[in-house]
C-alpha cells in the first residue's frame, strides 16, 4: 500500500474497481443472451420476449444501415433508455452476497448498476438521436460511439456499450478492418486518422491514414437508431 494512504481509500478505490468490472460483465451476458437470442425466458415471459423482439428484430433491423437519426421529443425515447430508478433492485441480486463480505462493496456496486444506467442513457441517446450534448467531443465518448457502432455492423461483436472489458476478455471485440474504418468515417465517427481504437488491425490503420493524407477526411451526417427496451426490467 502506498505510504500516508489511508487504508479505507484503498479500500474504496478497489470496491470501485471490482464493481465496474463485474458490471462490465453483467452489461455484456445480459445484452448477448437475453436482448440478441431466444432463451428459455423469452420463450416462457412475455417481458423478455419483448425485450429481445425490440432490441434484436426492431432496433437491428432499423438501424442495420444507419447509425443515428434526428433527436426526438421528450417522452419518445423510451426504446434508448434504461429505467435509472429500478437500479438498486437489479443491483440486489448481486449487492446481497457482497455484503456478506463488505457492506461498503455492496454499496459501491448498487452505485456502479445505478451509474450505468444514468450513463448508458446519457451517451445511447446521444449516439442514436445525437444533440451535440456537451460530451459529445469528448474522447472517449467518440470512442465509446464507434465501438457501438460497429456492433450495428457487426451484431455477434462489441456487446458492451458503458464498460467495454468483458468483450475483449471474452473475445468478442471488432477487429476492425478497413471497411469498419470507411463505416465508421461515413457515419461521422472517425474524422481523424489518428482516434483511437482499441483492437483496430494495424494493416487497416496503416491503409486509413495514407488514404487520408491523399484526401480531407469528410465527416458524414450521422444516422439512425432507437434504442433497445430496457433488459433488466
Amino acid at each position: 500500500m502506498p505510504a500516508g494512504v489511508p487504508m479505507f481509500v484503498v479500500q474504496a478505490v478497489g470496491w470501485l474497481v471490482l464493481s465496474c468490472i463485474l458490471m462490465s460483465f453483467i452489461e455484456h451476458q445480459v445484452h448477448r443472451k437475453l436482448m440478441h437470442r431466444k432463451n428459455f425466458l423469452s420463450a416462457r415471459r412475455a417481458s423478455f420476449k419483448r425485450v429481445f423482439e425490440a432490441h434484436a428484430l426492431v432496433h437491428h433491423r432499423h438501424y442495420s444501415e444507419i447509425f443515428s437519426d434526428e433527436p426526438v421529443a421528450l417522452g419518445e425515447d423510451e426504446e434508448i433508455r434504461l429505467t435509472v430508478r429500478k437500479a438498486p433492485i437489479k443491483a440486489a441480486p448481486f449487492a446481497a452476497p457482497i455484503a456478506l463480505i463488505s457492506w461498503e462493496g455492496a454499496v459501491t456496486f448498487v452505485a456502479v448498476v445505478v451509474f450505468h444506467h444514468w450513463a448508458w442513457n446519457k451517451i445511447h441517446l446521444e449516439m442514436h438521436k445525437p444533440e451535440q450534448r456537451v460530451f459529445s467531443t469528448w474522447p472517449v465518448y467518440r470512442f465509446l460511439a464507434r465501438y457501438h457502432c460497429l456492433h450495428h455492423r457487426h451484431v455477434n461483436k462489441n456487446f458492451n456499450v458503458v464498460f467495454p472489458l468483458a468483450d475483449y476478455v471474452l473475445g468478442t471485440h471488432v477487429r476492425v478492418n478497413e471497411g469498419d474504418l470507411a463505416y465508421l468515417e461515413r457515419s461521422g465517427l472517425l474524422r481523424e486518422a489518428n482516434e483511437v481504437f482499441v483492437g483496430s488491425n494495424s494493416g487497416a490503420m496503416r491503409s486509413f491514414r495514407r488514404r487520408s493524407k491523399a484526401v480531407d477526411v469528410r465527416c458524414g451526417d450521422p444516422a439512425a437508431s432507437a434504442g433497445p427496451s430496457d433488459p433488466w426490467t
